[in-house]
């Protein structure tokens, strides 16, 4: 494979694609129907943007859309995998598709200057090059405005695709100059069929990962092949049971020692804790034990609900939501999460 790795950035020609094609993609219908009509009809733009949550299959898209750009005789929803683009392309040695991704924090002006350089060059195999810039808003705001001037003035035969759960930490130059494309979350139906077929004899209770994944099968696809995530999820109940029976002194030094053992699955830690309080409050208000996310742990939740009011479920979700956004904002980790754990047992 040619390609640099340098400080923990990459940037890779041929780019190492799965041989995916739109007819195995599941969900993002609309999307997927624009983007087969845009090379049907030849109005290929120069810049995309696909936009939204991580694990939605935004990148999964771009690969498979940039297969049929790069054949030479694309069919209708894939590459036809004959000529000497798409046989390249099988091996992962296609050279007129390249990727930058960051593995570190950010994508410095280097990175960009590194596709810059190669762009310069035309294409070998096709009449296009298509380039993938994974995780646009690690991008620096020097790296966005050197990418710009490319944006701005783009070779004939250049296609450029931005991957972003973070649309708002692009410039504003930047988008304006890209077609932008919102993933939205998929169906239940869609997750779970994408969870049968690759599981498939797994064995797994699905329902409760359907639910938590809230429509991101790449969420759903990784807790499901997870060994990790049961007892995660077994210990974050038992906590959220001991943070309304024990006084805050009992267990405090233990249940902070878990946040913190925890700090690298902080989000699905809070989110766990987040659709536990859900159904509590769903009970306290309807009663309706039919709609529970957490359905297998119907007999604790239904067991503890009365411990509780519908006002104090509203304000353990506001503590957890404030906490998250905290932690995001850089906050102290650690006094952040001793002041959600003091909160929550508040009355």
């Amino acid at each position: 494979m040619i390609g640099v790795i340098k400080m923990g950035k990459l940037f890779i020609a041929g780019g190492r694609p799965p041989n995916m094609d739109f007819s195995s993609i599941i969900g993002q219908k609309e999307i997927v129907g624009r983007l087969k009509n845009s090379i049907k009809h030849k109005k290929v733009g120069h810049a995309y943007i696909f936009s939204g949550p991580e694990g939605i299959g935004k990148k999964t898209i771009a690969r498979a859309f940039a297969h049929m750009l790069l054949c030479s005789r694309p069919e209708e929803d894939r590459g036809c995998g004959k000529c000497i683009s798409c046989r390249l392309w099988a091996k992962s040695t296609n050279p007129d598709f390249n990727i930058t991704e960051s593995e570190g924090l950010s994508i410095a002006v280097n990175d960009i200057r590194d596709m810059q350089s190669d762009m310069v060059v035309k294409p070998l195999y096709s009449d296009r090059k298509v380039y993938l810039i994974v995780n646009g808003e690690k991008m620096t705001m020097q790296a966005q405005n050197c990418l710009l001037k490319t944006l701005e003035e783009p070779p004939e035969y250049g296609v450029i695709i931005l991957t972003t759960s973070n649309y708002d930490a692009l410039l504003d130059t930047v988008c304006s100059r890209c077609t932008k494309y919102s993933f939205v979350k998929n169906t239940r139906e869609e997750v779970q069929k994408v969870l049968e077929s690759k599981l498939r004899n797994k064995g797994k209770d699905l329902d409760f990962i359907i639910q938590y994944s809230d429509g991101v099968i790449g969420t759903a696809l990784e807790l499901a092949m997870s060994d990790e995530f049961v007892p995660l999820r077994e210990k974050t109940i038992e906590i959220i049971l001991e943070l309304e029976t024990t006084a805050v002194s009992s267990k405090f030094l233990d249940i902070c020692g878990f946040f913190v053992e925890n700090k690298d699955n902080i989000d699905k830690v809070l989110n766990i804790m987040l659709l536990v309080y859900r159904d509590l409050a769903v009970l306290l208000a309807d009663g309706k034990e039919n709609i529970l996310i957490n359905s297998d742990k119907k007999n604790k939740i239904v067991n503890v609900a009365n411990r509780y009011t519908l006002e104090k479920l509203v304000k353990n979700i506001e503590i957890i939501e404030f906490i998250r956004r905290s932690i995001k904002q850089n906050a102290n980790y650690q006094l952040a999460i001793e002041t959600m754990i003091i909160r929550l047992q508040e009355d």
